[in-house]
């Protein structure tokens, strides 16, 4: 059997997709990989001697390549040149346009699936409001989402197999592309994390580690621990540093370390008295890592923390995203799971693990 993998970018970041790509390409060593472009300063290190394929927009200029968006009018004709006729197993890691490949009718293809791409259905259309642009370009971008909107609702009914990443985004590939998909969390290395010193001493400071987005809404918790005077650690880095260190100025109880080592992050995990998450994920690695070390989670209530966290014993959710639901929430973590002593973190290996990921997800291609 003949395979290929499919992955929408290896250009930027190593995030969880990349993560889920690696894994799915050990399980599969002489499948050939496609994307749409390819750094190899960046992802040689853990693809070296893979076969990788690129699409026709590897050519272009790196002011291009570094600006995904302004690809976007290329991306259907780039994805769909590729010559997918000799594999027997297509295996797409997908958030966006890779599974919408055309895909031989004799070959089967299954989708991992990160997200149904949310500036097409659920961003939209917040998504161009929020994009300051004249009347013509405002138009073209419109008239662009929905010719990709149609392309990408229509390729998904061809037969593909889906899998999502958590109930959340099978709930979303219900609701925009009508299908049914099985629920294979991603794999998370938690080796490293899971059982850590019993005699770990938590230290006076609750944690977050995230890339500094403006869309993880991080400014919560600065503006939240700005009012309560308890310590926060923010470990990362990202395009919305400055602005979140504005925010926080001659505020001595919020510290911003920046990227950390694997090592470092792992410390910070144990130490802290608690994990803070602030926004809506598809699924949210670093809440399982943090269960894994020892530290509950206190998290806004949806998406995939809730498949991750056991309420009152792992962790609290707060039902708005705003300081007075988040603070409320730290004091009844404090009295439930902090001093509680109802911690238990024993299922988030059997949940969540690379094995677990590995064994499920042969099950599923192994089963047609």
């Amino acid at each position: 059997m003949k395979v290929a993998i499919l992955h929408d970018w290896l250009n930027q970041k190593v995030g969880g997709a990349e993560a889920v790509l690696f894994k799915i390409a050990e399980m599969y060593p002489e499948a050939d990989i496609y994307t749409i472009i390819y750094n190899p300063k960046k992802f040689d290190k853990y693809l070296m001697g893979r076969n990788i394929k690129t699409s026709k927009l590897q050519k272009l200029p790196k002011f291009f390549k570094k600006r995904p968006k302004l690809l976007l009018p290329f991306v259907k004709k780039a994805v769909e040149s590729w010559d997918l006729s000799e594999y027997d197993l297509i295996i797409s890691s997908s958030s966006a346009w890779v599974k919408n490949a055309n895909i031989p009718i004799e070959a089967r293809h299954v989708c991992y699936c990160y997200s149904p791409a949310r500036m097409l259905w659920d961003s939209w259309p917040k998504y161009v409001d929020e994009i300051k642009m004249g009347p013509v370009l405002r138009f073209y971008v419109i008239e662009l989402a929905s010719k990709l909107r149609i392309w990408d609702y229509y390729k998904s009914q061809e037969g593909t197999e889906f899998i999502a990443i958590s109930d959340h985004v099978s709930e979303r590939i219900k609701k925009f592309y009508r299908l049914d998909s099985l629920v294979i969390y991603p794999p998370v290395n938690l080796e490293p994390f899971i059982n850590p010193v019993k005699d770990t001493t938590k230290k006076d400071y609750y944690l977050i580690v995230s890339i500094l987005s403006k869309y993880k809404n991080i400014e919560l918790a600065i503006k939240a621990f700005k009012d309560s005077g308890k310590n926060l650690v923010i470990a990362g880095d990202g395009p919305d540093l400055r602005r979140l260190k504005e925010i926080a100025a001659n505020n001595e109880n919020i510290v911003f370390l920046g990227r950390v080592s694997d090592s470092h992050k792992i410390r910070l995990m144990r130490e802290a008295k608690g994990f803070v998450f602030t926004n809506i994920e598809d699924f949210g690695i670093t809440m399982v890592e943090s269960i894994a070390s020892g530290t509950g989670v206190i998290a806004l209530s949806g998406g995939g923390a809730n498949e991750i966290i056991k309420d009152g014993e792992t962790g609290v959710f707060y039902k708005e995203p705003n300081e007075e639901y988040l603070n409320r929430a730290i004091v009844k973590y404090e009295k439930t799971v902090l001093n509680g002593g109802k911690f238990n973190n024993d299922y988030i290996l059997k949940k969540f693990s690379d094995n677990v990921f590995k064994e499920k997800f042969k099950e599923a291609i192994d089963a047609k």
